[in-house]
């Protein structure tokens, strides 16, 4: 199509689009969500920058509760108080649990079966029952030995690139840590190094994934009503989400299929794909392709997540000190130097539980919310929110609100009355007695969190049992300024640190010889996934 064409075209969808929601009046006795004025056409569009978080915080302490703006097609309902997420996500949870229509994204180029991407339909309670029976807590628990084993290698890889002055490879050590995790939580196949092809195909399919969801990048998207209005063979964005569509289903049906081999053949370990087959999906209607694209989720979901979270943790215990000193108290006392700290010591490490919940409260894993989708009219108080709107948890506004004493301030001491997992928080009858909402809520709360808190909680507590995290120094020999700020995370609209320099200091000669020891015993004799020992090569032995 012609650019004259395509603009006279969008404008005109704009434009009835403009009328028909404008000139809607809510339901007697109710009124409209209040919210900052937008521009004709592109709505609030244009006032939201790479790093949206904090107009939106800007927004909340103006309009309150809730407030909407326009963002391309859809009105955005931005909910800022924890008993507005309770009212709206978790007592309306039947209206308020869809997901934004993408045609795209979600139907060309996940055909519909993106797990993350589905509406709420029949379909997706299905495997969201599926899901959330094979991530409980104490499923969860049966992934520890691999956690534990992970983090061993983890803290040795870092010591041994302190010993040769290298500052930067630590973020790849981390993200290889979370990727090896859910890889063998999802398929009980490990991740031994970074450079490999496991991680070029899954870190090169989330790369393609998060450009083609990224705002703008199909205007179809952005533009629902396009695909209805514009022939298929028109569609301009077609062919270019097809050869996507491809190459994801592909990889995702490799390690699938891979998997099934595993079974028939007797060797396949335990893990999210294994007990999902024994739970006899096919008579529940659902196909190969389908199940391949829930684990594919699960991997999409947790590794960069978790891996985020980790970086960002490491790069506030640099910028405050005082946390760390607090935490190698703890560490020594309920530990000491002969051995690192493994799950067992958990109620022993209230001030490491209380850091896991401060780094999600700090830096929630989006900057944009958690957006969910209306799918009828609902009203919260007075305020009438329509069929069809997005409604997104603003955690940026809710964790930075008054409750927090110096909310921009990584102080893990706020979290040492709250003894609990997130789950249970999430669940708990009053809403302002919640840890944090880094993990959604309602209907689609993330069903691996109970997996990610233990991550969080094995691979710092060792990493400040091994090290003292500090600043790099300039070329004369002073600590640099660590940067916490906003600038120094990617844009876009997940919460990912830019890569960045750091010190560690191994805290003794006893610990430096412990970790390279387990370590080493760790590599000679594995680690069990329920009967199947698996070895430091990634392979399965029986």
């Amino acid at each position: 199509m012609s650019p004259i064409l395509t603009f006279v075209l969008l404008s005109a969808v704009f434009f009835i689009y403009y009328i028909s929601h404008e000139q809607q009046k809510p339901p007697a006795g109710l009124r409209r969500v209040p919210g900052p004025p937008g521009w004709p056409l592109v709505g609030n569009t244009l006032q939201l920058t790479s790093q949206p978080q904090r107009q939106l915080q800007a927004w909340s302490q103006k309009y309150g509760e809730l407030f909407k703006i326009r963002i391309g097609w859809h009105d955005w309902v931005f909910v800022n108080d924890p008993g507005a997420v309770k009212e709206i996500f978790d007592k309306q949870s039947a209206v308020t649990s869809g997901r934004v229509p993408m045609p795209v994204a979600s139907d060309l180029i996940s055909g519909g079966k993106r797990f993350l991407l589905m509406s709420y339909t029949s379909e997706w309670r299905k495997l969201r029952a599926i899901v959330h029976k094979l991530l409980t807590p104490k499923v969860s628990e049966t992934f520890r030995p691999s956690q534990e084993f992970e983090a061993k290698q983890m803290i040795h890889e870092i010591y041994q690139d302190s010993q040769k002055l290298n500052e930067e490879s630590f973020y790849l050590h981390v993200r290889r840590y979370t990727t090896s995790v859910v890889m063998t939580s999802t398929y009980g196949k490990r991740i031994p190094q970074w450079d490999c092809e496991d991680i070029r195909e899954v870190y090169g399919l989330m790369k393609e994934f998060s450009d083609a969801t990224a705002p703008g990048a199909f205007v179809a998207d952005m533009i629902p009503p396009l695909v209805e209005i514009i022939p298929s063979w028109l569609q301009w964005w077609r062919k270019r989400a097809h050869k996507y569509s491809e190459r994801q289903t592909r990889l995702w049906m490799k390690y699938w299929n891979d998997l099934q081999c595993a079974i028939k053949e007797n060797r396949a370990p335990d893990c999210f794909v294994k007990q999902f087959v024994e739970t006899d999906y096919v008579k529940q209607g659902i196909d190969e392709v389908q199940a391949a694209y829930v684990a594919g989720t699960m991997i999409e979901a947790g590794s960069e997540t978790t891996s985020s979270a980790l970086n960002s943790a490491i790069k506030y215990l640099a910028a405050f000190p005082d946390v760390q000193k607090k935490a190698n108290v703890e560490l020594t006392k309920a530990v000491g130097d002969n051995r690192s700290p493994t799950f067992e010591d958990e109620a022993d490490l209230p001030y490491i539980r209380a850091m896991v919940k401060e780094i999600l409260r700090i830096r929630p894993v989006t900057n944009i919310g958690t957006p969910h989708f209306t799918t009828a009219d609902i009203k919260y108080k007075d305020l009438h929110i329509p069929k069809g709107t997005v409604v997104s948890i603003n955690q940026y506004a809710l964790h930075y609100d008054a409750r927090y004493d110096r909310p921009e301030d990584f102080i893990p001491d706020r979290y040492l009355n709250h003894h609990l997992k997130a789950g249970a928080y999430s669940a708990h009858p009053d809403p302002f007695e919640r840890d944090h909402f880094g993990f959604g809520a309602g209907r689609r709360i993330c069903p691996g969190m109970h997996l990610a808190e233990n991550s969080l909680l094995i691979t710092l507590a060792k990493l400040l049992w091994a090290f003292e995290i500090l600043p790099p120094v300039d070329e004369h020999g002073k600590p640099e300024k660590i940067d916490v700020s906003d600038d120094a995370y990617e844009d876009g609209g997940n919460t990912l640190p830019k890569p960045y320099r750091i010190r560690f200091r191994v805290r003794n000669k006893t610990r430096a010889d412990v970790l390279e020891a387990e370590w080493e015993k760790a590599r000679v004799e594995g680690y069990y996934l329920g009967s199947t020992r698996v070895d430091a090569k990634g392979m399965m032995v029986s």
